[in-house]
């Protein structure tokens, strides 16, 4: 199904600093462009008018890696590119909630080939139990190392349940499994939480809560495995930390963002990032507040990156979400005014990128507060630059590479 691979790039001014370059006009305009952080930026066209819905995708990347065209055939108008940093796959869905117990999807492997799959939920939650798809209340939507995932909330008379659907990726088989399983008129403690995927540990999937109070107060992990099984847990600790509540909501291209969902009430959201437990949240210096990231080293939270956030606002509401990224940790922060923060991995002092949008289809964003209101890709020595005004266009498109 794969087109033939072309070379796409004509480049008309090279200099040592900056090499412009063009990707010629296709049969139908270009109208949208995003990133796949790690692959790529995919340029978007198709018939505005949607008297033809095909998409046309266009790869491009950095110098030494191929580019690469492909088409998909959605039957919706729109569709939900759900991707993470550096996966060896990404999806376009055609529905996020699940419609008669289904959700079609195309999925797009790094090499740009393209299978298309109508997934059915209705036999894997019937082996989990009695369990019907139009009882769940879907909170997220991740692709993972080995899987597509869905998490659900299940809520009866007396309980409510934390499901999870793992669909793997080289065969598309699924999987469901409870991660939790809450008692409602239960005040323990354990009882007190919602669950959420707070990274991968190898091929495993770590799944996170929030404990609210009691000595334990801190952060429940389970560690699954892609087809369901559960393999470790454990209780961290919150003794360090000192965050304003903050509702946790999603960032980025998953489903939490998509869909605007959000958890209330959390002091701090847990991340496994880079073989390590990071938790991040706002902190109040007298009047200033700050967005504070700490790691687990030694079973101590240690203070690791700081970066200023000037639009908190102690009148509005403040939410606080997180984006996995090879290079550090992506931060969305909201009271009233949306803000993007990355703390690197590698240095004690944040990057705050300005205005980003909560399901931001440019992650690389956060990684530079430098060219305002343009799309940008990180590559190991240089900039991908893109001027959004650009589209929709009939016209040919101008890239720029900008050495770092």
């Amino acid at each position: 199904m794969k087109k033939s691979l072309i070379i796409l790039f004509a480049l008309v001014s090279i200099s040592n600093y900056a090499q412009n370059f063009e990707i010629p006009p296709l049969k139908q305009p270009y109208f949208d462009i995003i990133e796949w952080k790690g692959i790529g930026a995919l340029a978007l066209s198709r018939d505005l008018s949607l008297t033809q819905k095909q998409v046309d995708l266009t790869m491009v990347s950095g110098d030494g890696k191929s580019a690469w065209q492909q088409v998909y055939n959605p039957m919706a108008k729109e569709t939900y590119f759900i991707s993470e940093d550096g996966g060896k796959y990404a999806y376009f869905l055609e529905n996020l909630e699940l419609k008669d117990n289904k959700v079609f999807i195309h999925q797009l492997s790094a090499a740009g080939n393209i299978k298309v799959m109508n997934l059915t939920f209705l036999a894997p939650l019937k082996r989990l139990g009695d369990f019907s798809p139009s009882d769940l209340y879907l909170t997220d939507i991740i692709t993972t190392e080995k899987a597509l995932l869905w998490i659900f909330k299940h809520r009866d008379k007396e309980k409510l349940t934390t499901i999870a659907v793992s669909m793997t990726h080289h065969n598309f088989n699924m999987y469901a499994f409870v991660v939790s399983e809450n008692v409602i008129s239960s005040t323990k403690i354990e009882d007190q939480i919602s669950w959420y995927v707070a990274g991968e540990k190898g091929e495993n999937i770590l799944f996170a809560a929030r404990l609210h109070a009691g000595k334990e107060a801190g952060w429940k992990v389970k560690e699954y495995n892609p087809k369901g099984v559960m393999v470790s847990e454990q209780v961290l600790e919150q003794r360090g930390t000192n965050f304003m509540a903050h509702a946790r909501v999603g960032f980025g291209r998953r489903g939490s963002a998509l869909l605007k969902r959000s958890e209330p009430n959390e002091k701090g959201t847990l991340v496994f990032a880079n073989g390590a437990y990071y938790v991040g949240g706002i902190e109040m210096n007298g009047t200033s507040a700050n967005l504070i990231s700490y790691k687990m080293e030694e079973k101590e939270w240690k203070k690791v990156c700081t970066s200023p956030y000037s639009s908190y606002n102690t009148k509005k509401d403040l939410e606080v979400g997180c984006f996995r990224m090879d290079e550090g940790i992506g931060w969305y922060v909201n009271s009233g005014k949306p803000e993007g923060h990355f703390h690197p991995f590698t240095s004690g002092t944040g990057i705050v990128s300005g205005t980003i949008d909560q399901a931001t289809s440019n992650p690389s964003r956060l990684l530079t507060a430098e060219f305002p209101s343009k799309f940008v890709v990180e590559l190991n020595t240089k900039w991908l630059v893109f001027d959004p005004k650009q589209l929709p266009t009939k016209n040919s498109l101008t890239f720029e590479y900008i050495q770092k």
